[in-house]
């Protein structure tokens, strides 16, 4: 794979092929880290929303698939 990374005073530059990109779980495992990070920057949810939000998530999985756990 021919990643180029260029640098100048204000940004790093990182040029990955995407037809290749594909088929490399650490370039898309990055990608998916650097969306996450730039749609959390965004958001204006605090710690309490996300603790909440967790638990919520956490527990509608639970009662959904704790049949499997419990048999």
């Amino acid at each position: 794979m021919k990643i180029e990374i260029s640098k100048t005073d204000r940004y790093y530059q990182i040029i990955i092929p995407i037809s290749e990109s594909y088929h490399d779980k650490y370039v898309r495992k990055f990608l998916d880290y650097l969306r996450l990070k730039e749609i959390s920057a965004k958001s204006h949810a605090t710690d309490e929303d996300i603790e909440n939000l967790s638990e919520e998530i956490i527990e509608k999985w639970w009662n959904k698939n704790k049949i499997r756990f419990l048999e």
